[in-house]
């Protein structure tokens, strides 16, 4: 590929051509790279984006209180410390769990006050219609975002639990 034959006459084309600036291979081998290139560009880029997706997709939250469409409910009173019986499920609800952004936090954390509680959360996308959280409203005009984590809560007397926590997360006022 890289040396002509002995016997290599000129094309017809190339007999048109006085001085080209490049050989025909050279200009094979260029062609040859920007296909390469073209082909792998778009598929580095489609990886990337898929990588992203995966990262952004537990914090992505419906607008309304239906989960995106699974259902309505009326909120259940707040057994977590506080908060206003806004959010639906888990085996707890309320404020404690809520991190700086208003979200579920996730990771490790030890309470030692009013009781000992080891917690390891994880966010999770599987409780509402592939997303994490959904904003719920009340009459007042208070916008909550109420986010799903799966916790494991271990207590010093030995007792576990482990199971879907909703964190009841004050997000603004509409208005």
């Amino acid at each position: 590929m890289d040396t002509a034959p002995a016997d290599a006459a000129p094309s017809r084309i190339r007999e048109l051509i006085p001085n080209p600036p490049a050989s025909r291979r050279t200009m094979v081998k260029g062609l040859g790279a920007a296909a390469i290139a073209a082909t792998l560009v778009p598929f580095d880029w489609a990886l990337s984006r898929r990588a992203a997706t995966a990262r952004v997709a537990p914090s992505s939250e419906w607008t309304d209180p239906h989960c995106g469409g699974v259902g309505g409910y009326d909120g259940q009173s707040s057994n977590w410390w506080e908060g206003p019986a806004v959010c639906y499920g888990g085996w707890r609800r309320g404020g404690r769990p809520c991190n700086a952004e208003n979200r579920h936090w996730d990771g490790h954390f030890i309470y030692s006050s009013p009781w000992y509680e080891d917690i390891w959360s994880q966010r999770s996308t599987n409780y509402c219609n592939t997303r994490n959280a959904w904003r719920w409203s009340t009459p007042s005009g208070n916008t909550f975002r109420c986010s799903d984590a799966w916790t494991h809560i271990y207590w010093d007397d030995g007792t576990n639990k482990a199971g879907l926590t909703i964190a009841v997360c004050f997000v603004g006022v509409y208005g």
